[in-house]
């Protein structure tokens, strides 16, 4: 029986890794997007990736790699102060997000899409 238990606490370990923001917001950009609508120059992607991570945090919670999670005024200068700044490229440096909050946060995305009529596109 105990071997039937160890799956589940390895896939539980897995599940409160954290992944970086950045690595989060490309599996999301590619995952959620249609192939012929991704941008193809690398400046486009860092700005769009930069979108998804927004988008991320507003479906799951966002921490910094220590495992500690950023309030709601750490996000608004991590994510969306620096949009307000041409010249400052924002960086996503620093941020993580479990990979459970990542699958839920996926999910709530991709059915956002579909339920604003973007499922095709």
């Amino acid at each position: 029986m105990a071997e039937k238990s160890r799956p589940a606490a390895v896939s539980t370990d897995l599940e409160q890794e954290l992944v970086p923001l950045h690595v989060a917001a490309q599996l999301a950009y590619f995952e959620l997007t249609s192939p012929l609508r991704q941008v193809t120059s690398p400046e486009d992607l860092v700005e769009m990736l930069h979108f998804v991570a927004i988008a991320l945090s507003t479906a799951a919670p966002i921490e910094r790699l220590d495992g500690r999670r950023l309030g709601d005024d750490e996000i608004r200068d991590a994510l969306y102060a620096p949009l307000g700044r041409p010249i400052a490229r924002p960086t996503l440096e620093g941020l993580a997000i479990r990979r459970a909050h990542l699958k839920r946060a996926l999910t709530t995305l991709r059915e956002a899409r579909i339920a604003f009529g973007r499922s095709n596109g």
